[in-house]
């Protein structure tokens, strides 16, 4: 009776007037009436009573400034604007929006963006969001008990709320939330600030302009700063903090899978995010002090007054150095490379995300089948499977690479099971408006177990099957902790079903599987703090259960590159594998 009663709330929530006039609203805009759009938001408004949603009064904007009444348009953005909108790089690339930009008003306008504080926020308002989170992860979180216990769970939220106090801002609370999150162990559950406090660190924040990779858990230094020249050394402390004490504060903020501590390192590694997580951590610097470590020698320097960048600065400067070390990013999401010579293939599969495929002009499927035609065309008797970049992306995509490499078929999954059939908490959530079409797919695909588990029903996202004309030889898989997701269910598989040697270091994502696939999106309506709750539980079929609980699949050969192979691009890894087939 209560879900009843909580399903027909929500849905009268959702079918107000003002509901009906904004999508009517939507339709003249998609249809270029952009007079009677703008004038059908404003009823819609006069309906809401002040409690119009934020995306609309922009869209409404929109459609004024198209409409060419540029004051109507500046009264729909200045009730937003620095209040409740702070989305900047939207705002200034926003096509609708370019009649107006010569307009006097349009400078002070973007101030408001620029000039963001954070807001102090009263602890009866942050308890409110901390309830509402923990009763969210609670009701919907797919994994939230899979590494720890409930009494642990409860015991670290105890911990954690007993911490709000007067004073505290979204910041603040931030702080509080993070650790929280991360206890959950889980690698698909972000969290993110509001975007005023994104703002915030945009414009009122400057950054750490040192750039670091970690390798056997010390931060070398990948960039020089001014006349500072410490690329390739080791940082050992900044302003004080040593770089141990640093990581373990910022790992107690990172989310990953289970007990696993490669993905924490290569994901703080990654854009900066060790300079992110100190402004996030720390007051604001303007200057740094460091101390590092010559690697070969030991002997110690001391750099002062290392100047911080803002943030737009910093992320150009991050952008340049990382451009200029070989083989650190990827401009295509899968490539293959053969030397007939010595008959054997590299195949990189950096995504099993759809819409890079799609983005790069190519069909993932199609991909892979024409590669497998030239491996066995080119008779390859050697495949280097390189997925250390790939974070994962559509399910299905993992088990159709596999297809090629197996000649037997095998059990994908020993479940997969959802948190709920419906939830409670829509009205928070990017499903407010289309809760209906998630209960739908849940209702769909998923049955009631006798033991109480919502369990997939069978067929749905059947695996592929083995593929005609699959590999035969011998065959070498190179990971590392960003490989993560469908990543790291493709390296599970490919350990218990094929013979591969896997090189490189403990893959990122579980070797038993992960909580992912749809995620419910929770925005906590004071802080603004918003947390992606992944609903469905992947337990993967391991025959070889031979690594250890809560951990990614292992290389047979662990390979880290020094410092200076990295930098000059030498693949150290993929040396390896070409050592071992030399062997052959």
């Amino acid at each position: 009776m209560l879900l009843y009663l909580l399903l027909q709330i929500t849905l009268a929530w959702a079918q107000t007037p003002y509901t009906i006039q904004i999508k009517k609203a939507d339709s003249l805009t998609k249809a270029k009436d952009y007079k009677n759009a703008a004038l059908t938001y404003s009823v819609a408004f006069k309906m809401s009573k002040g409690s119009e949603d934020t995306d609309n009064r922009y869209n409404a904007a929109c459609a004024w400034a198209l409409a060419n009444y540029p004051d109507s348009a500046f009264n729909n953005l200045n009730t937003i604007v620095g209040k409740t909108y702070f989305n900047y790089d939207h705002l200034i690339t926003e096509a609708d929006l370019e009649g107006i930009h010569n307009d006097k008003r349009w400078l002070p306008l973007l101030r408001k963006i620029q000039t963001a504080k954070l807001t102090i926020i009263s602890p009866d308002k942050l308890y409110q969001d901390f309830d509402l989170l923990v009763s969210a992860l609670k009701e919907a979180h797919g994994g939230l008990y899979w590494y720890n216990t409930q009494l642990q769970f409860d015991s670290i939220c105890r911990a954690q709320k007993n911490k709000i106090k007067p004073g505290m801002t979204d910041l603040d609370f931030y702080n509080i939330v993070a650790p929280l999150n991360a206890f959950i162990k889980d690698g698909h559950t972000p969290l993110s600030l509001g975007p005023q406090t994104q703002a915030y660190l945009r414009f009122g924040v400057k950054y750490f302009p040192v750039y670091l990779k970690f390798f056997n858990k010390k931060a070398y230094i990948i960039n020089n700063v001014g006349e500072a020249n410490i690329k390739g050394l080791i940082l050992i402390k900044v302003n004080g903090h040593t770089i141990d004490e640093l990581m373990q504060k910022f790992m107690a903020y990172e989310p990953a899978d289970g007990y696993n501590i490669t993905s924490k390192y290569r994901w703080i590694e990654q854009n900066a995010k060790f300079s992110t997580y100190y402004a996030l951590c720390y007051p604001p610097e303007n200057f740094y002090d460091i101390e590092v470590i010559e690697p070969i020698t030991g002997q110690k320097q001391s750099f002062k007054h290392i100047a911080a960048l803002s943030y737009d600065k910093f992320r150009q400067s991050y952008k340049a150095v990382s451009v200029a070390i070989p083989n650190v990013g990827y401009t295509l999401p899968a490539e293959i490379n053969i030397d007939t010579i010595s008959k054997t293939c590299k195949l990189t599969v950096n995504s099993f995300s759809s819409s890079k495929y799609k983005n790069a002009g190519m069909d993932f499927h199609k991909f892979i089948d024409e590669s497998f035609k030239k491996i066995n065309e080119l008779k390859v008797a050697h495949l280097i499977i390189d997925i250390r970049k790939n974070g994962g992306g559509r399910e299905g995509y993992e088990d159709y690479l596999l297809a090629y490499l197996i000649d037997k078929d095998y059990l994908k999954y020993k479940y997969v099971q959802a948190s709920a059939f419906t939830y409670s908490f829509y009205k928070y959530t990017d499903y407010k408006t289309d809760y209906n079409d998630l209960d739908k797919e849940l209702k769909d695909e998923n049955y009631l177990e006798k033991d109480g588990r919502i369990l997939r029903k069978p067929g749905i996202e059947e695996h592929e099957k083995p593929k005609p004309g699959g590999f035969k030889g011998d065959m070498y898989i190179l990971i590392n902790g960003l490989t993560f997701s469908g990543g790291s269910e493709f390296a599970s598989l490919a350990r218990n079903h094929t013979n591969a040697t896997f090189i490189g270091e403990e893959t990122g994502g579980g070797y038993y599987g992960n909580t992912s696939g749809t995620r419910i999106y929770l925005g906590l309506p004071n802080s603004k703090l918003q947390i992606g709750i992944p609903i469905l539980k992947f337990v993967v079929d391991t025959p070889k259960e031979n690594v250890l609980f809560g951990h990614g699949t292992m290389p047979d050969y662990e390979v880290q590159p020094s410092i200076s192979q990295f930098l000059s691009g030498y693949d150290a890894e993929l040396e390896m594998a070409k050592k071992l087939i030399l062997k052959q």
